[in-house]
């Protein structure tokens, strides 16, 4: 017979909650990967893990950011970064209204434009149908789908409150930074397991697999099909970024560390495996950008990089047409003759579709500058779209004359996927956030913590980057928000907000005593 309280207590939870629990999970795990199933378990795992969570949900907020993990047993398959980052709010705002001590580090200067895209979103989807997923029914306006997009841009406002809820500690920089940089090595993870038998394919449910590894090939001169490998690219641009945040470009190559240097020819030379021309422009204007802003063109190293820029060129000219086929289509952009044909054709025809698409939609900003057509769609958008029709994957092999990517507002441009869905506002308010970025990334380069100028001046030249993108190469504006807010808030928590020229002591001037006069 029992006597303990306690122990009769535990018992009774063992019989009346964990024996059913566990005799209702064995049952639904017969059928895995139906959705009720799989919602039901992740509320048991999350119920689990509550612990973990609430006291460890900044850094995993911070690992997930970077992350290419996909919750594929939630309804719309939304990805991991997207679900921690409401998370950690939720969690925050919960210790902000228990503890006075737990506040949000405050730069209004970002806060005021976050709040007032916020207000020019909202305010243009109630004027133009609300917001609707197309997994739900529509609403009388019609609207059925288009609320993804909405979503990415309240979680790219979200992204920033949630970094900025608490400082990063001095101790912890470091660590911080290989969680927020780092786990894009699993993007990798998309040019393996796709090709793997079953059960080790099922790694693809959390990583998918990426569209130009699990199918879509190129096909060569030679009749030879080729792949391009974006996942392999991603995991070497997360290393390559990392360790350039981490030491420097003085560090890579001017540290008596031969390795660092090899690594970093192996790590360029990989990002460019995916195909992609914006990957090759990226990286050059990231190394010339460091070189410059770390004062190496002063120094003996100039004589030395320019002679080994001139080796490459020679070198390359007559070898890049023994480059790897995704090699060449990144490099297609160069006044190179010698290249892949088809490669050079296929990177023209993403370029020509583009333009048309452009020339087509300019000349419909001024009808949508004073109130946009927001990202609602409609069936009949659907049925343009085309059926079976994905937005974010191959869109470079579309056709532009189908209009389909312009009806769905992707727009691949910054200003017209501004511009169009939340018209003039939209555009000042956006303006507004990414000026008052630059100037909160410039002070915390110039102002803050010595410890910190390495991370603070590749933020700053990350900006520059994707600001760059956003204007003349490829700009998605519910996806730079994301990246612009992200860019903010590590930078606000790193620093502990926006810093300012030290403040000078307080002096107190010595005063002399007057002489007494000498008397005679």
């Amino acid at each position: 017979m029992i006597t303990n309280p306690a122990a009769a207590m535990r018992m009774l939870i063992t019989y009346v909650i964990c024996i059913p629990l566990a005799v209702m999970v064995g049952y639904l795990l017969t059928n895995p990967l139906d959705f009720g199933t799989l919602g039901f378990l992740g509320i048991v795992a999350a119920l689990i893990l509550s612990p973990i969570f609430i006291k460890w949900h900044y850094p995993i907020m911070v690992f997930a950011l970077s992350s290419p993990i996909m919750m594929f047993f939630l309804k719309g398959n939304p990805p991991f970064s997207q679900v921690m980052v409401f998370l950690s709010l939720g969690i925050a705002l919960v210790e902000r209204t228990v503890s006075s001590e737990r506040r949000f580090i405050s730069v209004p200067s970002i806060t005021w434009p976050l709040i007032s895209l916020l207000a020019v979103v909202v305010f243009t989807a109630e004027l133009t149908g609300g917001i609707d997923f197309h997994s739900l029914s529509g609403g009388d306006s019609g609207v059925v789908g288009g609320g993804r997009k909405y979503l990415l841009i309240f979680t790219g406002i979200a992204t920033y409150f949630a970094l900025s809820s608490r400082p990063i500690a001095p101790q912890r920089r470091r660590l911080y930074l290989a969680l927020f940089y780092l786990p894009g090595l699993l993007v990798g993870v998309s040019d393996v397991f796709s090709n793997l038998p079953s059960p080790l394919s099922y790694i693809n449910l959390l990583i998918p697999a990426d569209i130009y590894s699990s199918g879509l090939s190129e096909l060569g001169q030679f009749g030879t099909s080729f792949k391009r490998f974006a996942g392999l690219a991603g995991l070497a641009s997360a290393i390559l970024t990392f360790m350039l945040a981490r030491y420097g470009l003085r560090g890579m190559i001017a540290s008596g560390r031969l390795w660092r240097v090899g690594l970093l020819a192996i790590l360029c030379f990989v990002s460019l495996a995916g195909g992609f021309r914006s990957s090759a422009i990226n990286l050059i204007a990231t190394l010339g950008l460091l070189f410059l802003f770390e004062g190496l063109h002063r120094t003996r190293l100039l004589p030395v990089v320019l002679m080994g820029l001139v080796s490459l060129c020679v070198l390359l000219v007559p070898f890049a047409g023994k480059l790897p086929y995704s090699i060449q289509r990144s490099l297609v952009f160069l006044p190179l003759s010698n290249l892949d044909p088809q490669a050079v054709l296929d990177a023209q025809g993403s370029t020509e579709w583009r333009l048309n698409m452009w020339s087509y939609l300019w000349p419909q900003v001024p009808d949508h500058l004073l109130l946009g057509k927001g990202f609602g769609l409609t069936k009949d958008d659907y049925m343009v779209m085309g059926a079976g029709n994905t937005l974010a994957a191959g869109a470079e092999h579309f056709d532009a004359s189908s209009a389909g990517l312009a009806v769905s507002s992707d727009y691949h441009n910054g200003p017209l996927s501004t511009l169009i869905p939340f018209g003039i506002w939209g555009a000042i308010a956006f303006l507004w956030l990414v000026l008052a970025g630059l100037r909160l990334l410039y002070r915390n380069y110039k102002y803050g913590d010595p410890d910190l100028k390495l991370i603070n001046r590749f933020l700053l030249i990350a900006w520059i980057i994707h600001w760059f993108n956003y204007l003349f190469i490829f700009g998605a504006f519910q996806m730079d928000i994301i990246t612009f807010a992200t860019q903010f808030g590590f930078s606000v928590a790193l620093n502990g907000g926006m810093r300012g020229p030290a403040a000078e002591p307080a002096f107190a001037p010595r005063i002399k005593p007057v002489p007494s006069p000498q008397t005679a």
